[in-house]
């Protein structure tokens, strides 16, 4: 009987296709044994990284609905990994936190803890820190004194908080436009500095504080803002700007100072936008249009 068993075996070539069979699975075999390992690895890796990043989401959800920069969200993290803390990780894991909504990127190096439920827009988050944002870039982009003039300081004089496209920083030193916070933008302004005076020294005492939220920043009288508004208005805004002037001066005219204006025309400033406003104020207030054109005579020019 077993001599027919290997007779069999043999006319079928049984035992030599076996062997055959398994030379030729040996690489999938190979393949499927390192998969198989690499699988194991990477899952106790991938539950290693969760724990790190769970742990600073705890950590971070402290400061939910705050603003925070990218030291304090690295402090959080080596805090997490140790010793096995690196830059490349950590943009890594800010990389995560962002598509996962826990951060939304403010600007450069300063970011929004988020609620992960709730969806922010960009008005939102405008709303709530775009004062706090001007602060810290003039805090960290710009020296010497400043102060917020031009049209929202005239509109901020008559407490009107909207939002500005644009806000004009007086200031001694820088002449730049920057974006603040989203499609915001800073423009930084400068008065020309003559041999005999420092026109911004001047216009500097020309300025009050206003409180916005929790920011306090200095912004010009609402004298220096008039005339600062009426200097070159754009095509778009200038309408609006005649309009709200025309409103203070109904609103103000009784407290409005014209020796202001006269220290400001002494200086051979603001010519033009006396000019302007002595225009605006012969059909509102004759008796302020007549103080405009006595001062226009002594100290500047007609236009």
């Amino acid at each position: 009987m077993w001599v027919r068993v290997v007779l069999w075996f043999q006319k079928i070539n049984a035992i030599e296709k076996l062997f055959e069979f398994l030379w030729k699975k040996r690489l999938d075999f190979f393949v499927k044994s390192i998969i198989f390992f690499c699988n194991i690895f990477i899952g106790k890796y991938s539950y290693m990284v969760n724990i790190v990043f769970d742990s600073l989401v705890k950590k971070l959800m402290k400061y939910k609905g705050k603003l925070v920069n990218g030291e304090k969200v690295s402090l959080l993290l080596k805090t997490s990994l140790a010793e096995d803390f690196s830059v490349q990780k950590m943009y890594k894991i800010i990389y995560y936190l962002k598509i996962r909504w826990y951060l939304e990127n403010i600007k450069k190096n300063i970011f929004f803890v988020k609620d992960p439920d709730h969806i922010y827009s960009k008005e939102e988050i405008t709303e709530l820190f775009y004062w706090a944002i001007v602060k810290k870039h003039c805090t960290d982009f710009l020296k010497g004194n400043r102060y917020i003039g031009w049209l929202k300081a005239l509109e901020l004089n008559i407490s009107s908080f909207d939002i500005p496209e644009e806000l004009s920083i007086v200031n001694n030193y820088k002449q730049a436009t920057e974006v603040v916070m989203f499609d915001k933008q800073i423009v930084f302004k400068t008065y020309a500095k003559n041999k005999t005076d420092n026109l911004f020294k001047s216009f500097w005492k020309l300025t009050k504080k206003v409180t916005i939220g929790k920011q306090t920043f200095p912004i010009a009288w609402l004298e220096l803002a008039i005339l600062e508004s009426l200097y070159n208005p754009g095509m778009i805004a200038q309408g609006y700007i005649n309009e709200l002037v025309k409103k203070v001066i109904r609103k103000y005219h009784k407290t409005l100072d014209i020796k202001v204006r006269e220290s400001i025309l002494r200086k051979n400033k603001h010519n033009t936008s006396i000019n302007r406003l002595y225009a605006l104020s012969k059909t509102i207030d004759p008796e302020l249009a007549d103080k405009l054109k006595g001062l226009i005579k002594k100290y500047g020019y007609f236009i």
